[in-house]
């Protein structure tokens, strides 16, 4: 049968054929068009990143990250505290330092003092990389005969002219030298993605085999981040454990307890003063306030503040002398002041606030600053994992923000360092993201300590917080084993408390 492109029968011909296909395949058609959205490429490409760095944990991850996120209620010491908390109680919520305080006193007693290193199994990003680098990522580890399988986090002594590793050899790897195997390979050396896209790193366009390079207008997998997770420590690096998290007097956070079939909060209401009762936020981002450690007259940078939550937990402790809340953004800085006038009496038109709270627009990577900081929080852009699984809009994973992605480690590394050149000395600097990534996170954080010491000769030690942070353990979940950090803690989501991700890192400047 013949269809004349110009007749009425040319249509009725296509409809035809359109419905014989729709009948006889075994699928609904409107399943097969492949799924191509941002959401559905981040949702592929954390499958088969974190299935294989966090292993069977991941499933639970997943499924939580699909459900709605739970939140916890910070309540407003400018308007109703005494009433918003006795409304809330009533409605099942605890407060969550009394929570903490119970949990940390059964912690001490029945279980016994254990640092990190005793509580974590080996991390299997290791083994990920063990299996990627001879398909995917061969030319981003270091030119050597030896290939390292852990991270070796002890210090390192001797001569800074003798810098040998400690790296025991427990890999086995066949007789060829990494160099010897790249030899022989043959490569498409057309495949090699460009430099002229507009990445100033080297490291962030290195070669990339062709069957796994899907074109460098498509999505490149974040194998190509593991140039931010270096394991050479050619740098001072201490990890202190801290056992007490001083939680402070006025600030006031209500949650559900794990498992609770009660997890949803009302909508804030306004107070008699005008403003709300109180503010939602994850429950991980409250952490990242907590770890700075606030004391009474504190300068605070807020370095990437938008849309300005954790500045707000700072406010609320009443200990902060100065906050600058800084972003680059003018939407998100006006988004941000928003955020305060809703929260914070008369902050329009209050000298008081216009002295206490200063909003400024700079880059984070070059912020400059003459007197120094007390506490720096850098609540670094990232992948957003959980946006990113479920929402299209503005979604980093999109093929228009590629470059914007593979930028990510770089920026946040960048981020980091200048905060820790920016902290006086015996200040704290807190790293913090809501990505899984073992590359945002440990590796930025790596990478920022080895940049600070080489570039401005800044030394700081990280602040091991497992013991601190055990008392959060009936309210949230904690990574343990393969799925937690050597340079922090990482909230994990999970259906009984559905918070995070968060990464938390806290890093203290001594020299």
């Amino acid at each position: 049968m013949f269809c004349v492109p110009n007749s009425s029968k040319h249509y009725s011909c296509i409809n035809y054929l359109l419905i014989q296909s729709r009948q006889t395949s075994k699928i609904h058609w409107a399943k097969l068009k492949k799924k191509t959205t941002p959401k559905y490429k981040a949702l592929n490409h954390f499958d088969d990143f974190y299935g294989s760095v966090f292993g069977n944990k991941w499933e639970p991850m997943r499924h939580a990250m699909h459900q709605r996120s739970k939140y916890v209620a910070v309540i407003n010491n400018y308007g109703d505290p005494e009433e918003t908390m006795e409304y809330l109680a009533h409605r099942g919520a605890h407060c969550l330092k009394n929570l903490m305080t119970v949990q940390q006193e059964y912690h001490n007693e029945y279980s016994p003092s254990k640092t990190k290193e005793d509580v974590q199994n080996s991390f299997n990003l290791d083994e990920y990389a063990e299996k990627l680098h001879s398909n995917e990522i061969s030319s981003i580890y270091p030119k050597t005969n030896n290939l390292p399988e852990k991270l070796d986090y002890s210090d390192i002594t001797g001569d800074n002219n003798d810098k040998k590793y400690q790296i025991k050899k427990e890999m086995n790897v066949s007789n060829k030298t990494l160099d010897q195997s790249i030899a022989e390979a043959v490569i498409d050396e057309s495949r090699i993605i460009d430099p002229s896209m507009g990445l100033t790193s080297e490291a962030l366009y290195q070669f990339l085999p062709a069957t796994k390079l899907k074109g460098t207008d498509d999505w490149i997998p974040e194998s190509l981040h593991y140039s931010f997770y270096s394991k050479a420590k050619d740098f001072p690096l201490t990890i202190e454990p801290e056992t007490k998290l001083q939680y402070p007097e006025h600030l006031k956070v209500f949650t559900y307890e794990m498992d609770s079939e009660y997890t949803k909060f009302p909508e804030p209401k306004r107070c008699v003063t005008g403003v709300y009762n109180y503010y939602p936020m994850d429950g991980g981002s409250v952490l990242a306030v907590l770890a700075l450690d606030l004391k009474a007259g504190d300068r605070v940078l807020d370095l990437c503040s938008a849309p300005g939550g954790k500045a707000l937990v700072a406010l609320q402790t009443l200990l902060p002398d100065i906050v600058i809340c800084n972003d680059v953004s003018i939407s998100r800085c006006n988004r941000m002041q928003r955020t305060f006038k809703d929260y914070l009496c008369d902050f329009e038109t209050s000298n008081r606030w216009r002295e206490r709270v200063l909003v400024k627009r700079v880059d984070g990577r070059v912020y400059e600053d003459d007197i120094g900081f007390d506490k720096i929080l850098v609540d670094v852009p990232c992948t957003t994992d959980r946006v990113s699984m479920n929402e299209d809009e503005n979604n980093i994973f999109r093929p228009d923000r590629i470059k914007e992605r593979l930028k990510i480690p770089e920026m946040q590394a960048q981020l980091l360092t200048n905060a820790l050149r920016l902290v006086k000395v015996g200040g704290t600097v807190v790293y913090s993201t809501c990505s899984l990534s073992p590359i945002q996170n440990d590796g930025v954080v790596h990478s920022a300590l080895k940049n600070a010491f080489e570039t401005y000769s800044v030394v700081a030690n990280i602040k091991d917080l497992t013991m601190s942070m055990a008392g959060f353990s009936s309210t949230l979940q904690l990574g343990t084993g393969s799925a937690a950090p050597k340079y922090g803690q990482l909230v994990t989501p999970c259906i009984g408390a559905n918070f995070g991700p968060s990464y938390i890192s806290k890093l203290v400047r001594v020299r």
